[in-house]
């Protein structure tokens, strides 16, 4: 682990001379606004389109956001951390790919002196980071269980869709357990994590879910795009009609999947207040002043009642 984050800081200063230039003016040497870091998991997710949006609304003129896109790539993600630093960040966002796995990163981030925001989903090392911004993941798995037990009148054989190496994932699918406990003639018949939460991962699970169990009745996933690769797999096989679909994200992707009667329900996040919330959170910390460890944001449901508020 000392190993991994030495090589951190030793690729942050290669660059810290061209950092600290970047912090100042030509005339007169004084600083240049406020640079804030910000690591995304996967901007090809709207979800996440829709957090950084809200950043860079929340951003004050003349301030600066450095964004990467981790594309699902734990090293990649230590890489753009690593970057974000030597370019002088005042504060880095991040959501982490692996909240166990980025803990070296975090450690780098700390040595090198740069506060930490986690959003999304919590680290495994919270002592790592300033302050935690998350919606409550572990309500949104119980409001897809009360949805799907709705929806298949409290009896049924399901599977769910899951990624557990994130806590945000973890805390949706312990949720949905949980809840779904309530209901004694429901049974979860299978469960696998995807290698990464995206369509092209989630619909080779659901192949093989309703090849090896020819009555299935519902599905829980862990986010709108993962419930995209589970709907095409029930469109490839024709059953559609007997197969209900849950997920977590509430974004428009969702919000369409429900208006065409392919998904039940989508718990909904509020991306903007995320997004919002963690840049004002970051002006506070370079103020030096006192944040909250632990912000959560309600959830919401969307069904066919609602979908069009």
């Amino acid at each position: 682990m000392k190993k991994i984050v030495a090589l951190l800081m030793a690729g942050a200063m290669m660059l810290s001379l061209a950092g600290c230039a970047q912090k100042t003016t030509a005339e007169g040497g004084k600083e240049k606004g406020v640079k804030i870091g910000v690591s995304a998991p996967d901007l090809t997710n709207v979800f996440f389109i829709q957090i950084k949006e809200a950043m860079e609304g929340a951003l004050k003129e003349g301030d600066e956001l450095i964004i990467q896109d981790a594309a699902g790539d734990q090293n990649k993600q230590m890489n753009d951390v690593a970057d974000m630093i030597s370019q002088g960040c005042d504060v880095i966002l991040l959501s982490a790919i692996n909240s166990e796995g980025v803990r070296a990163t975090l450690e780098a981030c700390k040595e090198a002196g740069v506060p930490v925001i986690a959003f999304n989903t919590a680290v495994k090392n919270p002592e790592l980071v300033h302050c935690t911004v998350v919606s409550d993941n572990v309500e949104a798995g119980k409001l897809c269980a009360q949805a799907l037990a709705d929806a298949l009148d409290g009896k049924g054989k399901v599977v769910e869709i899951t990624y557990s190496t994130t806590e945000v994932c973890y805390n949706r699918q312990a949720g949905f357990e949980e809840e779904i406990k309530n209901y004694p003639d429901i049974e979860i018949i299978q469960t696998r994590d995807v290698e990464k939460a995206k369509s092209d991962y989630s619909q080779p699970v659901m192949v093989d879910f309703l090849s090896a169990n020819p009555e299935l009745d519902g599905v829980f996933t862990i986010n709108d795009p993962t419930a995209r690769g589970a709907i095409a797999a029930i469109k490839e096989a024709g059953r559609m009609d007997e197969i209900k679909v849950v997920a977590i994200d509430g974004s428009d992707e969702g919000k369409g999947f429900i208006r065409a009667g392919e998904m039940v329900a989508s718990a909904a996040q509020d991306p903007e207040r995320i997004g919002k919330t963690c840049v004002e959170t970051a002006y506070k910390i370079i103020a030096n002043e006192t944040v909250d460890a632990n912000v959560v944001i309600p959830m919401s449901i969307i069904t066919a009642e609602n979908v069009g508020e």
